[in-house]
């Protein structure tokens, strides 16, 4: 197959786009030609890049709603498709969501988009939810096939009417394995709680650390990975709050994977969500959860199984685990489980092929 993926930026690294890179390695690595485009600056992030992959930079595509330069990002996408003429496009990002579709649909080149959290989800601003809502109603109606990656995000669309039931299908998110997702952690009495994710408003880093504060004589320490426009203001409350010994600040971190193998802990204070790569990734680690109950959370972090879902009890949950080290290591088992069953990469991956290739067989995109 000839395959589009079309992102509306890959200049940093996030859920989707760490998504898109999977898929189109092992896209790419099965024979398949594999065009990536994307937006935003005209830079690629380094762990992104990957060899077999054609990149194709998108001058007018960008993340906010700009009605100028959308409809020529809509016209810019449409000429790249005819001259690579791919059998499917798949979509990702709300507003390549949105561009993609009626590109596709001009061309009548068959697509899917894949809504990694819809933009209405609850926890939006309301204002934006019905915006939103109104506009993928509208693009939904040139849509054949949607994907979601959790269940709670099917319901959603479903419920506000957004898609008709036969056009919408959940694909969970699933996460690589890794070599270190097996190693046992070295034994110390220092308990590691570790979050990744970017600082920016719905992940609510400032939160966990005033839950921290609270048990700060109990014996832990706190590792943050990523980058963003609120870090400075978590790190203003750490200095503050003399928490510099017990707090990390790692910025972005090209292997994930080694912090999260000596890690003791997983925590997301999100406050919404799809169903997030990290805590998948997590869970696949062998690690306990603690995470806000959004989105579809709720279907990889089974409270009191492998983990807790926030209720407005944060720090008496991070004492649970911190003071119990056999709870932290029969719940992470329990995710080392649930991963295997339902969220490896090539249950994802399958499903994934399998619903390009039908399209493709259906016909065109109307």
């Amino acid at each position: 197959m000839k395959i589009v993926q079309l992102i509306t930026h890959m200049n940093e690294v996030g859920g989707a786009q760490v998504h898109v890179r999977d898929l189109s390695k092992q896209l790419a690595y099965d024979g398949h030609l594999v065009t990536i485009i994307s937006g935003g600056d005209n830079i690629i992030a380094e762990d992104l890049l990957l060899e077999g992959v054609t990149y194709t930079h998108s001058e007018f595509l960008i993340r906010n709603i700009n009605v100028f330069r959308d409809v020529l990002a809509f016209f810019e996408i449409r000429k790249i498709l005819k001259k690579v003429q791919p059998d499917i496009v798949a979509i990702h990002s709300s507003k390549a969501g949105i561009v993609g579709r009626l590109a596709c649909w001009s061309t009548r080149i068959p697509c899917v988009f894949t809504a990694h959290g819809w933009a209405f989800t609850e926890g939006v601003e309301k204002k934006k939810q019905l915006v939103y809502r109104q506009i993928e109603k509208c693009a939904g109606k040139l849509s054949k096939k949607v994907i979601t990656v959790c269940d709670q995000d099917r319901n959603l669309a479903l419920r506000h009417q957004v898609l008709m039931p036969e056009k919408v299908i959940t694909i969970h998110n699933g996460v690589l394995d890794t070599k270190n997702a097996a190693l046992k952690k070295d034994n110390s009495e220092v308990v590691t709680i570790i979050m990744v994710a970017r600082f920016e408003k719905p992940k609510q880093q400032l939160e966990l650390l005033e839950a921290l504060l609270h048990i700060k004589e109990l014996n832990w320490h706190m590792i943050f990975v990523g980058d963003g426009n609120l870090k400075q203001e978590s790190a203003q409350f750490v200095q503050d709050n003399y928490l510099g010994n017990k707090v990390t600040f790692l910025g972005s971190h090209s292997n994930v994977s080694e912090l999260l193998s000596a890690a003791d802990l997983f925590v997301l204070t999100s406050e919404w969500e799809g169903l997030p790569l990290s805590i998948l990734e997590a869970m696949a680690h062998r690690l306990p959860i603690i995470a806000s109950n959004v989105g579809g959370i709720k279907e990889a972090v089974r409270d009191s199984e492998n983990g807790f879902l926030i209720q407005d009890n944060l720090s008496e949950l991070l004492s649970r685990l911190i003071e119990n080290e056999l709870l932290r290591k029969q719940m992470g088992e329990k995710s080392r489980e649930i991963y295997e069953a339902s969220f490896t990469f090539e249950k994802m991956y399958a499903k994934t092929i399998a619903t390009y290739k039908n399209l493709i067989v259906s016909g065109d995109n109307l």
